[in-house]
């Protein structure tokens, strides 16, 4: 493996993966996404023989919210990199014991927004982790929207991608060239 060199073309992919990132966590925020996943949003450069590697790194859930996942009932779609609507990978499937999504994360969601359900005939507030189970089964049903908040940092970005790298490519050249001793 190659040791990375403080060079234009590395400084440049690192500004590129810092932006992809400030890009998605401001997609998440204005989601009422942030928090975890907003902050574990990271990148790797990597120098190989062969060039760079740039590996961006989440939470395991992280592809979920970006691409979203489909219900049961409905099919979800996230916008991809090139800014086409593509059908999200991901599908949620019946459950065979009747349980859905994580229900103990959904009552402490629960709880923590304060939500409060009833029961329709009676009126009276329900258990919190009746609702949850409700909530779930609903996800199951409907899915989860997607947010894009990655494809969509990435493809703001690739805009001008080829043009800077080539440009920084130039420099490190000639940079080279000139400071070569024969």
């Amino acid at each position: 493996m190659a040791t990375l060199r403080k060079n234009n073309v590395e400084k440049y992919l690192r500004s590129f993966a810092e932006s992809v990132i400030k890009r998605g966590k401001k997609i998440l925020n204005a989601k009422g996404k942030s928090g975890k996943l907003s902050d574990s949003l990271k990148y790797r450069l990597e120098a190989t023989d062969k060039g760079y590697n740039l590996v961006f790194k989440g939470t395991d859930y992280a592809a979920f919210v970006d691409k979203g996942v489909s219900g049961t009932k409905t099919t979800r779609t996230y916008q991809n990199v090139f800014g086409k609507r593509e059908r999200s990978p991901f599908s949620y499937k019946p459950y065979p014991t009747g349980l859905g999504a994580n229900i103990g994360a959904l009552e402490k969601w629960i709880s923590r927004k304060g939500i409060k359900g009833r029961d329709k005939k009676t009126g009276k507030f329900i258990k919190t982790k009746s609702l949850a189970y409700l909530f779930s089964k609903s996800i199951q049903r409907k899915g989860l929207a997607s947010t894009s908040f990655f494809s969509k940092a990435v493809s703001e970005n690739l805009v001008d991608f080829d043009i800077n790298l080539l440009e920084n490519f130039k420099t490190d050249i000639i940079t080279h060239f000139e400071t070569l001793d024969l």
